[in-house]
């Protein structure tokens, strides 16, 4: 009987379900022993974002922070802080998912509560047993004025999708919602997308994050958009399903987003199939802050690192590269050791088979993000500042569907391949590949092996920065296949191939369509 009166004391090696179910404990135990409880920091796992331990205090426990102001005090506030030690650390078991219990210290430096009197224990107190999500979801704002706002868009537009997630205690935690626009443009150019959650809502301290892609005249598109609680690998599977719900299921064959464990692992589970690649502008920003210091000596360790990212064609040659680079640092360097560990995310002799249109970095956000950078709203007007962007962002595509039909870009060589591009292809894309045209005026087909041919550029000094490329040319079934991989990756034929069109007399006659990427008409 003593033993089950006892129960609700911790101990050593005691195990709990959950997190909730450890902390709603010492709340029972503060409760009936006579001490007012709060939380401590704890620890999460950058790799899937789970929570890996916890400290759970008295909350006695520490010394008030000495203001200097507070000799202009005339009534200061009583004394509730003493010191105490008494704590209860948990830490996550991997094997068995439970969170056992490896500190507990009972030994109190201050008087305790009677019986009869806990219920005088401050409420703030108390107040720290909300589930974090719930505190999360809080930081939202009033969730009238954002159930008012998803209302009035939802009148607006028949085809307004919208998904919340909910708490158990009924807030709102995660949200994703697209419109009729955003439908239609996904169903064409939602092959490869972007989803960016580095914007942040002043005021709330929420996550918001966007799915954007480029249309056929390389702007952005919008496909959707989501308000988050966390960073936690379960919102960020909840965001995916119910972006993939909103469009009918259909998947992305590529997605880029920022170096975020649990948004790995959430991609892995949702969309299997998707490539998922990681945003090269972000690496180099980390490549600066680790590395840089490394650059002296005469040694460009920054350069180098780019390098690997850019420039290596085959998989031995980044390989060799890196190993090189770690010798030349000659330290362990913890980042070059997490960054290598996705290296077929972000290196380009990996992700040069990836259908990407061009795209190495969540690029395509960065104008939405300078225009919301500077909000500074709450959450009911932050939504209706980022109506705003979006239409602008629309006007935008209709000023270029009007200057397709009232402007021609220009030829720079009046040759049937480019009047007839020009006359399919968007004026940027159409830029694009004349671009690529141009260079294979300069190229010369070095030797010739059956239906493959070496292509190069000429340059009598040898400093080109463009590559070689072997080019497979079969003209029963008019295909062209080159390692470079240019146009499986952006969907615009590259320079090596353009040359052996034209060796081959394909480029001066207009039976060449199957060359032109559906994506960009």
């Amino acid at each position: 009987m003593e033993e089950e009166q006892d129960d609700f004391v911790p101990h050593l090696g005691r195990e709990y379900q959950t997190l909730d179910e450890a902390w709603s404990a010492w709340r029972v135990y503060g409760g009936r022993i006579g001490f007012g409880v709060r939380l401590s920091y704890g620890h999460k796992s950058e790799k899937d974002g789970v929570i890996t331990s916890k400290i759970f205090l008295c909350s006695c426990e520490g010394k008030r922070v000495a203001d200097k102001r507070d000799y202009m005090t005339k009534r200061p506030r009583p004394e509730t802080r003493t010191g105490c030690q008494v704590r209860l650390q948990i830490k996550l078991n991997r094997k068995t998912q439970k969170y056992k219990v490896v500190e507990f210290v009972s030994q109190h430096n201050h008087p305790l509560q009677p019986p009869g009197a806990c219920y005088l224990i401050p409420k703030v107190d108390c107040n720290n047993g909300l589930r974090d999500v719930q505190k999360q979801a809080m930081k939202y704002g009033s969730a009238i004025a954002m159930t008012k706002y998803f209302a009035k868009r939802s009148l607006e537009d028949p085809s307004f999708k919208i998904f919340e997630d909910t708490t158990e205690e009924g807030e709102i935690a995660n949200v994703v919602w697209t419109d009729a626009k955003m439908i239609v443009d996904y169903a064409r150019f939602g092959d490869v997308v972007e989803f960016d959650t580095t914007f942040e809502i002043n005021n709330e301290k929420g996550v918001f994050g966007v799915f954007v892609g480029f249309n056929h005249f390389r702007e952005i598109v919008i496909f959707g958009a989501a308000l988050m609680c966390d960073h936690t690998k379960e919102s960020f599977e909840w965001v995916f399903t119910k972006f993939l719900e909103a469009h009918g299921s259909k998947k992305p064959i590529t997605i880029f987003t920022t170096q975020d464990g649990a948004m790995g692992l959430a991609l892995e589970k949702v969309m299997p199939d998707t490539r998922h690649g990681l945003c090269t502008w972000h690496i180099e920003q980390n490549c600066v802050k680790h590395l840089s210091c490394y650059n002296k000596d005469g040694m460009n360790i920054t350069g180098d690192f780019n390098a690997c990212m850019y420039r290596y064609e085959e998989e031995k040659e980044f390989e060799d590269a890196f190993n090189a680079l770690r010798r030349n640092v000659d330290v362990i360097v913890t980042w070059l050791d997490f960054i290598y560990g996705s290296k077929e995310k972000w290196a380009h002799c990996f992700m040069k088979d990836a259908y990407t249109m061009g795209m190495r970095s969540t690029q395509a956000s960065e104008s939405i993000k300078s225009d919301l950078k500077a909000c500074k709203l709450d959450i009911h007007r932050f939504l209706e500042h980022f109506d705003r962007v979006l239409y602008e962002n629309r006007d935008k595509e209709v000023k270029s569907e009007y200057n397709v039909t009232s402007k021609l870009p220009k030829l720079k060589w009046n040759v049937p391949i480019l009047r007839e591009a020009r006359k399919l292809y968007t004026p940027k894309v159409f830029e694009l590949f004349q671009a690529e045209f141009e260079l294979s005026c300069s190229a010369n087909i070095e030797c010739l092996e059956g239906n493959t041919y070496t292509v190069v550029m000429c340059d009598i000094d040898n400093e080109t920065p463009y590559k070689s490329g072997q080019v497979v040319w079969t003209r029963e079934d008019q295909t062209v296949l080159c390692s470079c991989k240019k146009f499986e990756r952006e969907g615009i034929l590259c320079w090596h191939a353009l040359k052996v069109l034209d060796r081959e007399d394909i480029c001066h006659t207009l039976n060449f369509e199957f060359l032109l990427f559906q994506h960009f008409l």
